[in-house]
């Protein structure tokens, strides 16, 4: 699995995340050197996030970009938080990295977020992708916490998804 790591590029790895391939999740979680490609893929999913709220001009992006990083970063602080104070996962700066790693890669579906500003079905658009996204960072949490059990990954990742949604909607509501 790791052997085929150093012939990804970001969009092989974007595309396993988005397609819910496990061995994505895994090399995150143990791959420090993804650092910048999922860091990469945060900041390009919240610019495609702040195309969808354009019909509020560049104050729309600005405010639709800064939302998502903002619904991100409480949203991965949220899950490690959950995980560590409720589950007892050990609090290592690897278990940190690694979620935030790997939540990264599990924020590639919001690439779609760009089509929100469509009428009548952009709504639709964002729920599914919101949806979508919630689906990633359960199988993102998994490696990246140790999360064996089911429920936990699960309660795990609605803990780091529910910032990202309501961040989304306010924003939403504000443009």
């Amino acid at each position: 699995m790791i052997a085929s790591a150093g012939r990804r590029t970001i969009f092989d790895r974007m595309m396993g995340a988005a397609l819910l391939e496990p061995e994505i999740y895994e090399e995150a979680a143990l791959a420090s050197s993804l650092w910048t490609q999922a860091a990469l893929v945060v900041v390009v999913t919240s610019a495609a996030a702040g195309i969808g709220f354009l019909r509020g001009g560049l104050t729309g992006f600005v405010v639709g970009f800064l939302a998502a990083l903002l619904g991100w970063g409480l949203g991965a602080l949220s899950a490690y938080w959950v995980a560590t104070r409720k589950f007892a996962v050990p609090r290592t700066e690897t278990t940190w990295s690694a979620t935030l790693r790997g939540l990264g890669f599990a924020s590639t579906p919001r690439l779609f977020l760009a089509f929100t500003f469509l009428p009548v079905i952009g709504f639709l658009i964002g729920l599914a992708v919101h949806v979508w996204t919630l689906v990633t960072i359960a199988f993102a949490v998994r490696p990246a916490l140790d999360l064996e059990e089911a429920r936990p990954a699960i309660l795990v990742s609605l803990a780091g998804w529910l910032p990202m949604l309501l961040v989304w909607a306010l924003a939403a509501i504000v443009v």
